[in-house]
């Protein structure tokens, strides 16, 4: 009897293994993985938390979670996951990875999820735009990081000047008017602008305030065009003579109280905004644009893909909505301090703090870099292109030069 018990036993075990039964139930569970750029602590105890508030919601559903530094460690961590055909179910990357892993049929088109999904017509219309390439959503908006227009209102009151400007023409006034040189030398800019560094994307802003841009409806770069050139040529005519230099890659002037005006990122800004140095001496707006021409702003922005190795894409979706009903964008910009990405919490979002109704406005005006399979290269000749104007070139020629290198490498790189 008992090795008819030991029998049976070994047959239950060996049909377990078999058909994944388990006395707990947790075989038969949907697994899904989650990859995020960056590795912030604060961060990932929010993603940590969220995962742990939708397992509960969802016992079915287990969630295993990794990050990667921002750069080339998350783009070399998720290519040789894809090359080994086990990528993670849910990514979030930024708007550089769009095109080209959209191309290598990485990512997933969302367009289907997207229509049929009860929280669409909530998210941002520029946010949705964000995440789409070639007509098809690939990725939903997270985490948005406008650049903001900040200025100093304790030296705009000393110089009598009652608001920020809402145009180049004001702009250039008020920056003449707060530069401070000693023998010479800029001492105080009356307006921070880099003039190397990474990634120039302050240049973006300006063309974007002039109706310009860089990518056409055909796909094709479209950086020599009379918008991009007179916002070119009046940088030119201004820069130099009320700007520090100094590289973008660096701390930013404004920040070490040596600037009255400035474009920046959001987040980098918060330090200074929290520092009782600078308690009430510091203020945010939308940045100028030419007369006439909408105000706008350059905006980066994390979003959420489903990656070509998911087994449950239905699964990996429901989480991603998740991630952006209201509680849980609330929660994230409570815990981050990023703005809000849905229409329907702005006006709860702005009442949180004095500064979030312009930084709402930033993202609902903001323009990311070019999502085509050719972004990385236009960034290097971008900043090739300022850098040579700000050191005396001629913008028309500049440009022009920089318009035709640009389309040769991407010629030469077969995109």
């Amino acid at each position: 009897m008992k090795k008819k018990i030991l029998a049976l036993c070994l047959l239950c075990a060996v049909l377990a293994a078999l058909f994944g039964c388990s006395s707990g139930g947790g075989n038969d569970k949907i697994k899904l993985s989650f990859l995020r750029l960056g590795n912030d602590e604060a961060e990932k105890t929010f993603w940590l938390s969220v995962i742990d508030a939708y397992e509960a919601d969802h016992p079915d559903v287990v969630i295993s979670y990794d990050d990667a530094a921002i750069g080339s460690d998350m783009d070399t961590k998720l290519t040789n996951l894809f090359s080994a055909n086990s990528g993670p179910d849910i990514i979030g990357h930024g708007i550089l990875s769009i095109a080209s892993r959209a191309e290598a049929g990485q990512y997933i088109p969302l367009t289907d999820y997207y229509n049929s999904w009860s929280g669409k017509d909530d998210l941002m219309d520029q946010l949705v735009s964000l995440g789409t390439y070639k007509d098809e959503v690939y990725g939903l908006a997270y985490m948005p990081a406008p650049y903001v227009f900040a200025y100093r209102t304790d030296l705009f009151e000393q110089a009598g000047i009652s608001a920020p400007p809402t145009t180049w023409e004001e702009l250039e006034e008020y920056a003449r008017l707060l530069t401070v040189k000693e023998n010479g030398t800029i001492t105080r800019a009356g307006f921070a602008f880099p003039t190397s560094g990474g990634n120039l994307v302050e240049y973006d802003v300006f063309a974007y305030g002039n109706g310009g841009g860089f990518v056409g409806d055909d796909g094709a770069p479209t950086l020599n065009t009379p918008e991009n050139l007179e916002a070119l040529e009046f940088l030119a005519g201004i820069v130099n003579d009320v700007s520090i230099p100094y590289n973008s890659n660096e701390t930013n002037p404004f920040m070490t109280g040596n600037a009255a005006m400035t474009l920046i990122d959001n987040v980098k800004l918060l330090s200074m905004l929290s520092n009782p140095d600078y308690a009430g001496k510091v203020a945010i707006a939308l940045p100028p644009s030419n007369t006439g021409k909408a105000q706008m702003t350059f905006s980066g922005c994390r979003l959420l893909f489903i990656g070509k190795d998911c087994k449950n894409p239905d699964a990996a979706f429901d989480f991603i909505s998740y991630t952006l009903s209201q509680s849980v964008v609330l929660k994230r910009a409570q815990d981050l301090k990023v703005p809000v990405v849905l229409d329907s919490l702005v006006d709860q979002y702005s009442g949180l703090d004095e500064f979030n109704a312009v930084r709402a406005a930033c993202v609902e005006n903001g323009i990311g870099m070019p999502i085509v399979t050719w972004s990385t290269s236009f960034q290097t000749v971008r900043n090739e292109l300022v850098q040579a104007v700000e050191n005396g070139a001629d913008p028309a020629a500049a440009l022009a030069e920089a318009q035709a290198k640009l389309e040769q490498e991407i010629v030469n790189a077969g995109k």
